[in-house]
């Protein structure tokens, strides 16, 4: 039968060893995680999550199969730098896919846009080719080609 009690936190940090050996996994797949990023390139980082790491055996979640597929072309040279870097007993990666991973990017990508400012000044030699192509333009185009060009500073 279980316990499933609720306990006193105090109890709880005096079982240290627990707690300590979660903190050190939890320490071990962040470094991890930090290798994985320098030897994937750019576009792919944001489309993976160590998952876990258990004999010998490294567990990557993948956001979609299309880079699922990408980072698979990469699984060699992730091999040999992983195990040349921080885990030397490394003998393959298996893959999961989990859609979450792409959703929380693409949330985090919508929170920067949001917070970054919208500039809608163009240059002065876009405005130059916008008035010389309005000229040549039906009417109604020509006005909101002007009326484009006027944003120029």
């Amino acid at each position: 039968m279980r316990d499933n009690e609720p306990k006193v936190l105090t109890s709880l940090l005096s079982q240290g060893a627990l707690l300590c050996q979660i903190k050190e996994r939890t320490q071990a797949l962040s470094q991890l995680t930090k290798v994985i990023d320098e030897l994937l390139p750019t576009p792919l980082n944001q489309q993976y999550r160590v998952a876990n790491y258990r004999q010998g055996v490294l567990i990557l979640e993948v956001s979609s199969a299309n880079w699922l597929t990408r980072i698979k072309y990469e699984q060699s040279n992730l091999i040999s730098g992983i195990r040349g870097k921080i885990l030397p007993s490394l003998s393959s990666i298996q893959y999961k896919i989990n859609p979450t991973i792409a959703t929380n990017y693409s949330q985090s990508v919508n929170f920067s846009n949001n917070n970054a400012k919208i500039n809608s000044v163009i240059s002065v030699q876009t405005a130059i080719y916008l008035k010389a192509l309005a000229e040549q333009a039906p009417e109604k185009l020509k006005k909101q080609l002007i009326k484009l060009a006027n944003h120029a500073k």
